[in-house]
């Protein structure tokens, strides 16, 4: 299961999307990290799996209001982007932490989610075990293969989910979407009266290390579509 603007890709998914409701007309495609430079430039996270979202000429959303992108270049990982109302240091410093957005991409007839229709998904196991809800998305860089679902579980622990296509697939129940977990190591799904905490912290942690191998292709929970 991956994740798109932020849109996802846990499994085959029969149904027509919802992301093509006219009230989600705009999606997440970027955020604004912090100030790069003395000239106005900010670094943003890419957050659409379509690379023609942040690119110089292109117009979006800054908080609510629309701006077009005067330059964008790659960096570390992440775009460095410059706009043309945002002359130096002092005013990029003041973005920080703004989101961009574009049109929302129509992703109907396809196995993607947007972002937020993953939040408030159950989660169960092979067996149909409650194993939670998906409560919080957390994007990790390209290199890592998959971004994380954070999932509280019925008696109130938090835990960590990748979205690996062959960890999670996404069917419907009657009530909705539910991500079905399927053969997860050992010590990575929480169970009930188990301690969480070493499993999600190793998970997170190796998350960032792009030589550490990892469970699966990223998909796209977020554009991310």
């Amino acid at each position: 299961m991956g994740t798109t603007e932020q849109a996802d890709r846990p499994g085959a998914r029969p149904g027509p999307s919802s992301s093509t409701d006219p009230a989600v007309d705009h999606v997440d495609v970027g955020r604004i990290v912090k100030p790069h430079g003395i000239r106005g430039e900010v670094v943003v996270e890419v957050l659409s799996d379509l690379p023609e979202r942040l690119v110089a000429g292109e117009v979006v959303r800054r908080n609510g209001v629309e701006v077009m992108i005067e330059t964008s270049r790659p960096h570390q990982g992440r775009l460095l982007v410059k706009f043309p109302d945002v002359p130096d240091r002092t005013t990029a410093e003041s973005l920080r932490g703004q989101r961009l957005t574009g049109p929302a991409a129509d992703v109907s007839g396809s196995d993607e989610f947007y972002a937020h229709e993953l939040v408030g998904c159950r989660v169960r196991d092979a067996a149909g075990a409650d194993l939670g809800e998906v409560v919080e998305i957390t994007f990790l860089p390209d290199a890592a293969g998959y971004d994380l679902l954070e999932v509280i579980h019925p008696d109130g622990h938090r835990w960590l989910l990748p979205t690996a296509d062959d960890l999670v697939e996404a069917v419907e129940d009657g009530n909705g979407w539910v991500l079905v977990v399927h053969d997860a190591p050992e010590g990575l799904v929480f169970q009930s009266g188990a301690d969480p905490v070493p499993a999600t912290a190793e998970l997170a942690a190796a998350s960032q290390d792009p030589t550490e191998a990892h469970p699966g292709p990223a998909g796209a929970v977020g554009e991310q579509v």
